[in-house]
């Protein structure tokens, strides 16, 4: 399986009032981006997928291994363009995230990437998508997304549907109940979003604590 990790960093960041990604991680100096990367280095992808519509970050952030920055193709759409544009460049499988999740867990993405891999009884893939549910709530931001939905994303989209988890009606999903999940991180802090300077503040005390 040729893995990607996808991360959208397309977002306009109002509600932090400065480009999230490029936000400076006291713990060790580097910005959000290279952090996630950091972060989930340990998974086994082939190739980098940053989705970003700044042209800095291809300037400011380099990471080891093969790294694309791809402008939004639905600019002004929200998450469910930036999945569409990190799809287009995965031949395969590809884990998304959201940039601004500095907490991510790699175990728990090594989990979903081995349910990706069930198969049928006649081996065929059984599985477009593995989805995470959180407080009763889908993750679209924190799953795994075969190439194979590209089509019906790019449907949605031309029908008007802009939520990220509108296509996952019309696709085969692996839902990941919490209780699969809390073995690997008790707290669920894999799916903490710091989408203001006072989640910022309370992700950086959490990663000051070493989680």
């Amino acid at each position: 399986m040729a893995l990607s990790l996808v991360i959208n960093a397309g977002g306009q960041s109002r509600r932090m009032g400065r480009d999230k990604a490029l936000l400076v991680v006291p713990t060790s100096g580097q910005p959000l981006l290279r952090h996630i990367m950091q972060r989930l280095q340990r998974l086994p992808f082939t190739q980098i997928v940053v989705v970003a519509n700044n042209p800095q970050l291809a300037q400011q952030i380099y990471f080891d291994l093969p790294t694309r920055y791809l402008p939004d193709q639905y600019p002004g759409i929200g998450p469910l363009g930036g999945i569409a544009t990190g799809l287009s460049a995965c031949p395969d499988w590809g884990i998304f995230v959201a940039c601004d999740m500095p907490l991510l867990n790699p175990s728990i993405f090594q989990f979903l990437s081995e349910l990706s891999g069930e198969p049928m009884d006649d081996g065929q893939p059984r599985w477009d998508a593995v989805v995470p549910l959180v407080d009763g709530y889908e993750q679209p931001l924190h799953a795994l997304y075969h190439r194979r939905v590209a089509p019906v994303i790019a449907q949605c989209l031309a029908d008007g549907e802009r939520r990220a988890n509108s296509f996952l009606k019309h696709v085969r999903v692996r839902w990941v109940r919490e209780d699969e999940l809390r073995p690997l991180d008790p707290h669920l802090y894999s799916f903490f979003n710091a989408n203001t300077p006072e989640e910022w503040d309370e992700a950086v005390e959490l990663l000051e604590r070493g989680v």
